[in-house]
């Protein structure tokens, strides 16, 4: 990266970082969308930026970026690491089933394996998509 890059990410608010990916995602460029994105989270440690990536990468079915972005957002808030933990927010519920129905959950938990241990709420979520026997919890 340039210097005038490195000025520019220091000189972005959140939210004009935030701006700039929504922009980016209407223009369907999401390459520009997730180095928005990415600046914000960095930024900051922005459960909104996190939120952000979550929903584009489960949207495209990214399921290692998804997961790593939803672990990312459970660590911006400390009442996921009490034990036992509350139940998964939606936008991280949605985002798993999303990638169980496209990939399998074989592949969604073989995914998670290979970025390291489930955060807890991911772990439950996992067992309650096997419950409620999500499309795809069978393959």
């Amino acid at each position: 990266q340039s210097d005038d890059d490195e000025d520019e990410q220091d000189e972005t608010s959140v939210d004009e970082w935030l701006h700039r990916a929504a922009l980016a995602r209407r223009l369907h460029n999401l390459s520009e969308a997730e180095r928005a994105l990415r600046a914000a989270a960095a930024a900051t440690n922005s459960p909104r930026a996190w939120k952000a990536l979550l929903e584009m990468y489960a949207q495209e079915a990214c399921v290692k970026e998804s997961l790593v972005a939803a672990h990312e957002l459970l660590e911006c808030y400390e009442a996921f690491s009490v034990s036992p933990p509350p139940p998964a927010p939606l936008v991280i519920h949605k985002a798993v089933c999303r990638l169980v129905s496209a990939h399998g959950l074989q592949a969604v938990r073989k995914a998670q394996d290979a970025i390291g241990v489930a955060h807890p709420v991911v772990n439950d979520l996992f067992h309650l998509i096997v419950r409620c026997r999500v499309h795809g919890f069978d393959r």
